[in-house]
């Protein structure tokens, strides 16, 4: 019921099918499979079809969208995620993460502070909610595994640059390059499976305490909505974590600007 309104297209004079409108954002087959988070889930490898073997690993799929690990998927864990007409991602839209000619998240890029306001940057993630690796679901775990294994294409058990950037067909390639970078902690040019579900591990989960504070929706945060989640119970020490992530110095974080800092502080 789903799938047939997006996949299906009708024939044109010739007999050949008709191409949907490229020219607005989320009209292609591949955007609306996407804007889907159950058709997402379920197309692990990112090439618009569900495969014999994406419907074998369905139920591991779908536990990835049980967003507050309950059990049960509700309305607005399947709610649709549709670009806002200003273009702007909103929130329920992956935002794509930082590019590949963004500073890395891990080494050699800039280290993350020692101390914030007296509090390590880990024990900080930790009052924003963060439980890191630790804390993550054996099922969510296991389905960042099984997508690692659709697109580990020579089943070497790593990605390659070559394999996930170059050959991946989800997302852009720009953005496969920034997850590529973020995941490649150790900088040996491949992604092992634990590097992979350790990095999908921390942005989900970052991603999850941004839209939790952020309370205009605007994919903005400002220190004034920092302040006001209440994560932080002391007003100074919200001040000083928030102009530490602002590494732009704008006085708002983007959600690419706010990743790049907290991959940094998960991973020190």
């Amino acid at each position: 019921m789903v799938t047939s309104p997006l996949l299906a297209q009708k024939p044109d004079q010739q007999g050949s099918r008709e191409r949907p409108p490229q020219s607005s954002r989320g009209n292609s087959p591949r955007n609306l499979m996407q804007n889907f988070p159950v058709l997402a889930a379920l197309d692990a490898d990112g090439n618009n079809e569900i495969s014999a073997a994406e419907i074998a690993a369905a139920s591991a799929a779908l536990k990835t969208l049980d967003k507050n690990k309950d059990g049960k998927l509700t309305g607005d864990e399947l709610r649709p995620r549709f670009a806002p007409p200003s273009g702007r991602p909103g929130r329920n839209e992956s935002t794509p993460p930082p590019s590949a000619n963004d500073a890395r998240p891990g080494p050699p890029g800039a280290p993350a502070p020692k101390a914030v306001a007296g509090f390590a940057p880990r024990e900080i993630l930790k009052m924003l909610g963060a439980r890191g690796l630790e804390g993550a679901a054996e099922r969510t775990l296991e389905g960042y595994r099984r997508v690692f294994g659709f697109t580990d294409f020579d089943k070497d058990g790593r990605h390659s640059k070559t394999e996930y950037v170059d050959r991946g067909r989800h997302l852009t390639r720009q953005s496969r390059a920034g997850i590529f970078q973020a995941s490649d902690v150790n900088g040996d040019g491949f992604v092992s499976e634990k590097e992979y579900v350790v990095n999908r591990v921390i942005t989900d989960e970052a991603k999850e305490i941004f839209e939790s504070i952020d309370r205009n929706d605007d994919s903005r945060l400002t220190v004034e909505e920092l302040i006001a989640s209440k994560k932080l119970k002391d007003g100074k020490l919200a001040q000083a974590v928030f102009e530490a992530l602002d590494i732009s110095g704008d006085g708002q974080l983007n959600v690419p600007e706010y990743l790049l800092v907290w991959g940094r502080w998960a991973r020190s």
